[in-house]
């Protein structure tokens, strides 16, 4: 019994554990004894200790240095260093392609109340110099993108490549290291499945390959002779393509019958007696009367007689009648019928009338009993080219009508002067002529859609007004009234909308 009370005795503490619980103290390095003392230095360009929190590495950048005087001295004291105390360290850098770096001293939090020193020891001299030093807080942001005036068109590609780019470099930068892991996997893969700009990927070289030599060619060809074919077969003046300037584009011999010898055969004279009278000449176009006075007091005849002809074929297409469902004599659907000769010659010379005085105006603007009448010759020439099936216009004929009054309204510019004094292009910029649509709408009875359309058929492009031309266009409501307005533009080059492939093989 007693030998069974010896074996459950306790153990010793020595041979429970062979590691101790308790981790052994350091030992000190053994230093000689050094001399301390704090070096006094009032200079404003002391060490700087640069804490950079939310940065992953310190960036091999070059900080540039600004000092101001401090708003409020709250470190002055005996021992303070007078020019740390009276002056603010501001450190920048924009070396980084990304991100811009601003470090700055604390204010309000408790570093604000407390003074750095970095120690220095020279074990040669046995010493231990204290020298007080700046804190400063380095952070870095990321650089927005400037965006350059007047620029008035941006590629989406080119502006989500940047905004991938910012996302990129913040993740690497402020992001978890999942989140950098993730970021750098993606990298990686667009490295290896994207082709530099320009270039042709793998299968795309395949591709090519495979092909024979003249197939790409031959397929720009088709496309471009598809493209010619449907712009000829389409209502609209035939452009020349190899205009040098906007005006050459649809000259006045492609819009007008017989080119100029028909329009200086059109009375203007009376318009111009009225005009220089003082007295209003009333017609029955919103687009002529808004144009006619500048016009004439331009002294530019050419752009009068293209205003009566537009007022003749406004006329023209007010005179025109249903050709009726049915009828033996209607050319389809959207077909329109001419009034009888003696009729048409009487439309088409009025439109307007000349009041003998400014009390006359408000009772004339519903009168459109002409002043001269449009010599026949004339009259027979508008018919052969706008109504080759007298007396039935097809709806294809109704279109070129239309689109021919479009293109003549490019001619008139926004400003009309005297040919070279002082604006030789009327308000146009050098490569430009543009007009407001808007008129034309009312007069056509079209909505917005269709004449927006037919000036883009015409190579138009059609868009805001832009900020500097208000005044040029009579906008006075600013930037609201700005964008509910629309101006079309012809340039060079002339681009017409593209020939649609169409998807109806692919519908089920």
């Amino acid at each position: 019994m007693a030998s069974e009370k010896a074996e459950k005795k306790r153990k010793r503490d020595s041979d429970r554990h062979e590691r101790p619980t308790k981790k052994p103290a350091l030992d000190l390095q053994s230093l000689p004894p050094l001399q301390a003392r704090l070096v006094k230095d009032d200079s404003e360009l002391a060490p700087v200790l640069i804490n950079t929190p939310g940065v992953i590495s310190q960036p091999k950048i070059r900080l540039n240095p600004y000092l101001k005087p401090r708003s409020q001295v709250s470190r002055h004291s005996s021992g303070s260093n007078n020019g740390i105390a009276s002056t603010e360290l501001l450190l920048q850098s924009s070396e980084h392609s990304k991100l811009d770096f601003l470090g700055r001293e604390a204010i309000d939090d408790a570093d604000s109340r407390l003074k750095h020193y970095v120690a220095v020891v020279d074990p040669a001299r046995k010493t231990w110099e204290f020298v007080e030093v700046r804190k400063v807080t380095l952070r870095g942001a990321v650089r927005k993108v400037a965006s350059a005036e007047g620029a008035e068109e941006e590629s989406e590609d080119e502006e989500a490549r940047t905004m991938r780019e910012q996302r990129t470099n913040l993740t690497y930068t402020f992001g978890t290291k999942k989140s950098r892991k993730a970021t750098q996997s993606m990298a990686e893969n667009a490295q290896l499945s994207n082709a530099p700009e320009g270039a042709a990927t793998a299968a795309e070289s395949a591709l090519l390959d495979s092909m024979p030599a003249e197939s790409a060619t031959d397929i720009a060809t088709k496309t471009a002779a598809l493209q010619a074919q449907v712009q000829a077969a389409k209502p609209l003046p035939q452009p020349n393509l190899d205009a040098k300037h906007p005006s050459e584009v649809y000259p006045l011999e492609t819009l007008v019958p017989n080119g100029n010898a028909t329009l200086r055969q059109l009375p203007i004279k009376e318009w111009q007696d009225t005009i220089s009278s003082g007295l209003v000449v009333t017609t029955t176009s919103r687009y002529i009367s808004n144009r006619i006075e500048a016009v004439a007091e331009s002294g530019n005849t050419t752009h009068l007689q293209i205003l009566r002809f537009i007022l003749v074929l406004l006329e023209l297409n007010r005179s025109l009648r249903s050709g009726g469902k049915g009828s033996a004599s209607s050319s389809g659907p959207g077909s329109k019928r001419l009034p009888p000769k003696d009729d048409l010659r009487r439309i088409l010379s009025g439109g307007s009338k000349s009041p003998t005085s400014p009390e006359e105006t408000s009772a004339s603007e519903t009168t459109t009993t002409p002043t001269a009448a449009i010599p026949d010759p004339t009259i027979d020439a508008i018919r052969r080219k706008f109504a080759p099936n007298s007396p039935n216009l097809t709806k294809n004929d109704v279109t070129f009508l239309h689109t021919t009054i479009c293109a003549l309204s490019l001619h008139i510019p926004p400003q009309p002067v005297r040919d070279g004094v002082p604006i030789p292009n009327g308000g146009n910029p050098p490569n430009e002529m543009a007009t407001d649509p808007s008129d034309l709408r009312d007069d056509l009875q079209l909505d917005n859609t269709a004449v927006i359309q037919y000036f883009r058929e015409l190579g138009c492009r059609v868009d805001k007004p832009r900020e500097t031309e208000f005044q040029k266009w009579g906008i006075m409501g600013g930037k609201s009234e700005a964008a509910t307005r629309r101006v079309a533009r012809l340039r060079i080059p002339v681009e017409f909308p593209k020939v649609s492939r169409g998807g109806g093989a692919r519908r089920r």
